[in-house]
């Protein structure tokens, strides 16, 4: 294919990768490097070279592919071989219409199996393999090749210049994932996506509706437990992932079209637990639109972020001197990422003073900067420590974080934790007075609780004397948003035998809990009504999310139908049993992090250096009273009896504040 660059532009870059090879000609360049390593494979590696030697700006860029491969690796082994049937069952299950969304309980028994019998999926059970000892020229030469000819053909609006292209269009691969000779295949089937779109937004849709809708790739939660990337087949296998798993292979099918994609990502939020990864398209003028990987939109954060980074083919920061494990985790200061925070808002170079010595061996020289994830401070990031202060660049506000000196895995507390305020500024509490606190929850309402309780609107409580209902009472409709926890009165004086929750038809309901409250005779006691469970549909082994849920007891479980179908959960009371409704007491989806009737909490406020207990108690409602607490500092409220996610929080005006 003829380029589409004129040759004063391939000398231009020829000319500036030719500049950064003689920059470290005094030493070892990045190209010998990989080539001593190669070993017996080397000769491999140079049938690359000696193959474009008449090509000048593809030799640049096979030398700049080759040149930062020596760290470069992947997994393999037995173990994870095995665990590819978990890839087979979602396959299976997909190819026959009984899974579209979602982890069925088949898959979790099966991802349950594999663990008993094969261990917990982990990279010390597998063998390393290193890129540059293994991949052939054949490999290397149709990657190159067939990379030039979607650069080549790439629509303006994205075609990016030879820096670009080398390191978000060219690599064969993008993080630890086996390579596979993906690229021909990709740019065959998919460039005609590329070549009728004309904006980001017309792209996003169309990838969207070919990806999502077409092809069926899904987020799993069960596959945050996948520790491992995966390759191509193995991802157009399963067709579901973790955001990280869905932003990879979105990587390697948008380079393959010719789009300079990367990906960009959280370790650990600034106010929740976990992190996200999405993907970055880069635009000529080097700013970039983000998004979540075969979504519709630009990517609109859901929760605060503290650092951001980019992950990178190349080696980032040549040279220079960098702290070692024992002083900062190894993942903070890897050569293959660079910090791209001050990309997605107002950052800040802070200094923060030393409260307390560090009391272990020798000196430290650097020291890491903490948010908080559920039980623990994690580091998000290192720095110098110099004048008694840590010194930490680039950092997001309106988020609380802690400088801490890391040693051997342990944090141990640098200062108190502090509140790095929107303008910059550090806020630090002071612990002063005491107060009675009421408590809601242990960790915050996101609004994705909000969207949950969204599919509840419209439903009806209805009753019957007639088992199929074809003669019904309203009792009520569900027009508003439902909370966490709601009770709804009934006051209609008619008994009847059958009493359900009919889901309309186009939401998808996600109902956790409903129990129904009734009297038999008029002067009764209102109580707590039995009877057979009665819905639709009827559940298979595939179903995910029966009806039955809804009356289990437990809220973490829900009742969840697809769209334009009938759902509905009730009760047969039984004949002879026939009870006047008087109150509906129901729970919709949620993360059940409200207060739980019978779950024992336990109180923590920090204190200098650590967490002190004020208190365990019993919940007897769906709220908490503490009496005469330290005021003035962070908390945290722990669930003893179930539950993974907790959130610090300050109390402000009698109200839970979260960081």
């Amino acid at each position: 294919m003829k380029s589409m660059f004129n040759p004063l532009s391939k000398n231009k870059w020829i000319k500036l990768v030719l500049a950064g090879m003689l920059a470290v000609a005094c030493q070892d360049s990045p190209l010998d490097v990989t080539l001593e390593w190669a070993g017996d494979n080397r000769a491999e590696l140079e049938k690359v070279l000696v193959h474009y030697a008449d090509d000048s700006l593809k030799r640049c860029a096979a030398e700049y592919l080759i040149s930062y491969m020596a760290d470069k690796y992947y997994y393999t082994g037995e173990q994870l071989d095995r665990y590819e049937y978990l890839l087979l069952v979602y396959d299976s299950l997909r190819r026959n219409e009984q899974i579209l969304t979602g982890d069925p309980p088949a898959v979790k028994e099966v991802w349950n199996e594999l663990n008993r019998n094969y261990g917990t999926l982990s990279r010390r059970n597998l063998q390393r393999e290193w890129d540059c000892q293994t991949l052939t020229a054949d490999f290397l030469i149709e990657n190159i090749d067939y990379a030039f000819a979607a650069w080549e053909s790439t629509p303006a609006l994205w075609r990016c210049n030879f820096e670009q292209f080398c390191e978000y269009v060219l690599p064969y691969r993008v993080g630890e994932e086996e390579p596979e000779p993906y690229r021909k295949v990709h740019y065959e089937r998919y460039k005609g996506i590329r070549d009728t779109v004309y904006t980001d937004s017309m792209l996003m849709v169309a990838m969207n509706d070919q990806f999502f809708w077409k092809e069926h790739y899904r987020s799993s939660d069960l596959m945050w437990s996948f520790p491992l990337e995966l390759s191509v087949s193995r991802m157009e296998l399963g067709r579901r992932g973790s955001c990280r798993h869905m932003s990879n292979y979105c990587t390697h099918v948008m380079r393959a079209m010719g789009f300079p994609v990367a990906i960009d990502y959280v370790k650990c939020w600034g106010n929740r637990s976990k992190g996200h990864s999405w993907n970055v398209l880069i635009r000529p003028d080097g700013s970039s639109f983000p998004f979540d990987a075969f979504g519709r939109d630009s990517l609109v954060f859901a929760y605060k972020p503290a650092k951001i980074f980019r992950k990178v083919y190349a080696r980032n920061r040549e040279g220079e001197k960098k702290p070692s494990s024992n002083d900062v985790p190894w993942e903070l200061s890897r050569s293959d990422e660079v910090d791209v925070t001050h990309l997605y808002g107002k950052t800040f170079d802070i200094a923060v003073e030393c409260s307390y010595p560090y009391t272990g061996k020798g000196r430290k020289q650097y020291g890491v900067i903490c948010v908080f994830d559920n039980q623990a401070w994690q580091p998000v990031w290192w720095g110098r420590i110099e004048g008694g202060k840590m010194h930490f660049e680039n950092m997001m506000g309106d988020v609380c974080y802690m400088a801490a000196y890391y040693d051997e895995g342990m944090v141990m507390p640098a200062c108190e934790p502090f509140i790095l305020t929107k303008e910059g500024e550090q806020v630090r509490l002071v612990l002063e007075g005491k107060a009675d606190m009421r408590l809601l929850r242990k960790y915050p309402r996101f609004e994705r609780m909000n969207l949950h309780a969204m599919n509840l609107r419209r439903s009806r409580v209805e009753a019957s004397n007639d088992a199929a209902f074809r003669d019904t009472t309203l009792l009520f409709d569900m027009y508003n948003t439902p909370h966490d926890v709601n009770d709804s009165i009934v006051t209609n004086e008619e008994k009847f035998r059958y009493v359900r929750w009919n889901i309309v038809s186009y939401r998808t309901g996600d109902l956790a809990e409903v129990a129904f409250y009734g009297k038999q005779g008029n002067d009764s006691i209102e109580r707590k009504l039995e009877g057979t469970i009665i819905g639709t549909p009827i559940p298979t082994d595939n179903t995910e999310y029966p009806y039955h849920n809804a009356m289990d007891g437990d809220p973490a479980t829900f009742f969840s139908k697809p769209k334009e179908t009938v759902g509905y959960v009730g009760l047969d009371l039984g004949k002879g049993k026939e009870a006047r409704i008087t109150r509906v007491h129901f729970h919709p989806r949620s993360d059940t992090n409200y207060i739980l009737i019978g779950d024992t909490y336990e109180l923590c406020y920090w204190d200098h250096d650590h967490w002190e207990s004020a208190g365990t108690q019993v919940a007897t409602e769906h709220e908490l009273t503490f009496k005469n607490v330290p005021q003035g500092t962070f908390y945290i409220l722990h669930d003893l009896t179930k539950g993974k996610e907790e959130r610090i929080f300050t109390y402000e005006n009698g109200e839970q504040v979260w960081w």
